[in-house]
């Protein structure tokens, strides 16, 4: 549902887990999806705009993610490394599949980064972990691979576990 006010017009985007929130139109078109939907609907600003794919908490920090680098833009990289780095790894992956979906392009790079540099130089365990993968390997086939790329394991950095 769009409103207007004296000040800006508004937009509501309803979650996945049924919250709404009233987003100024000017963050709210930052949302490629959001936008090309209101696009393709203009009449659509009646209802507020579901979201399936997007829950209330990563819609909450994507808005503030988005009012703050536009307030901050001198500052922008500082503020997009700590919004980064305050996320535990679970709350990252899901603001990269929320930021996908919305299609928000520098929050996607900003994030896609940020799991890059968490899985740099880390174990092969601690990156499926962090993916959630399981081995296609026997303990033996894994067990001779490691022997024959040795070096491929020298200086991994020891994991941390914030899963």
């Amino acid at each position: 549902m769009a409103t207007t006010t004296d000040e800006t017009k508004k937009i509501t985007l309803r979650t996945a887990d049924n919250q709404q929130f009233e987003v100024d139109e000017a963050i709210a078109m930052e949302f490629v999806t959001v936008k090309t939907f209101f696009d393709e609907n203009p009449d659509a600003a009646q209802e507020p705009m579901p979201l399936p794919n997007v829950s209330a908490k990563c819609l909450s920090s994507i808005i503030e993610y988005c009012k703050e680098r536009r307030s901050a833009k001198d500052d922008a990289g500082t503020f997009s490394d700590e919004f980064a780095k305050a996320m535990d790894s679970e709350s990252l992956k899901e603001m990269i599949l929320a930021a996908n979906y919305l299609n928000i392009k520098d929050l996607l790079e900003m994030l896609n980064q940020a799991v890059a540099d968490r899985i740099k130089n880390k174990s092969v365990e601690y990156v499926r972990r962090f993916f959630g993968i399981e081995s296609d390997y026997s303990p033996e086939e894994e067990a001779k691979l490691r022997a024959e790329n040795a070096w491929a394991f020298d200086g991994v950095d020891p994991d941390d576990d914030d899963f």
